[in-house]
């Protein structure tokens, strides 16, 4: 017979690390909406820190079976970390799980807090370092005046270094200055439009490396070069690119009132 929790426990269990996977290394969002406007997904489990039956993972016949069933002998897992702790019980003990459940619960508090007092102080500095890395001609100036695709591409290249690691280098590589990488964005929505940006610039290299390959675009004169484009409409992509970044940018921008890019304005029609 398996000591298997109450609802109420379930529930506390969750709430008490709001919902997210109490594996410090996974954090994993275990509960959203579904398609029908009333329909709630739980992708969560409440398991069993010492089994609920006899020859499960980590049973202990010293408890009794209110204390297997009770709050203190639970965790809340996605499904993926539930079913490892299960499959290795050597590896996750009954210490380590003890203390992934306190270290979740820290973290739902901190998370908390965050949301409540100056969350978005750290945002709003990061995003300003964000726009500096952004202040590069290979933004600034149309493709087809590009000095060297190769400096556009390491340009491009450096950008998406800052975005990830918070480290703005000059072009011989030199660190100009240092902050966090995107991912420790506190604001989901502006987490979500980095992301964005970050595709964006990679998909610029990826598209750049095919046109060099396919000899997509041809130069011309010297000193001073001018790129000519095979392809009129590629060319446009490039453009159109990176406009579309720096109005999710600019956006940003002007949501927390700070000074974007002073662009030419009529390099840009929005």
């Amino acid at each position: 017979m398996r000591d298997d929790f109450s609802q109420s426990v379930k529930d506390l269990l969750a709430n008490r690390v709001g919902w997210k996977c109490s594996n410090p290394n996974c954090r994993k969002a275990t509960r959203g909406a579904g398609v029908e406007k009333t329909n709630i997904i739980n992708i969560g489990v409440a398991s069993h820190i010492t089994a609920a039956s006899k020859g499960g993972p980590r049973y202990d016949e010293n408890m009794t079976a209110q204390e297997r069933k009770s709050f203190e002998n639970g965790i809340w897992l996605c499904q993926s970390c539930s079913k490892l702790i299960d499959s290795d019980e050597m590896r996750y003990t009954v210490d380590k799980l003890k203390k992934w459940k306190d270290i979740s619960e820290q973290l739902a508090v901190l998370e908390l807090e965050d949301a409540t007092v100056g969350k978005n102080d750290k945002d709003i500095e990061l995003i300003r370092f964000y726009v500096q890395c952004f202040d590069r001609p290979a933004f600034r100036d149309r493709i087809c005046m590009e000095g060297r695709m190769e400096d556009f591409d390491k340009a491009i290249e450096d950008t998406i270094i800052a975005l990830n690691t918070g480290v703005l280098r000059t072009r011989d590589g030199s660190i100009l200055k240092r902050a966090e990488g995107k991912s420790v964005i506190v604001n989901p929505e502006w987490r979500e439009k980095f992301d964005t940006i970050y595709d964006m610039l990679v998909a610029l290299r990826k598209r750049l490396r095919i046109a060099k390959k396919e000899g997509a675009y041809s130069t011309h004169g010297e000193g001073e070069v001018m790129y000519c484009f095979n392809d009129r409409n590629l060319e446009e992509w490039f453009n159109f690119t990176r406009e579309e970044i720096l109005k999710i940018l600019f956006s940003m921008c002007e949501e927390i009132g700070i000074h974007g890019l002073r662009f030419p304005r009529d390099r840009y029609k929005w």
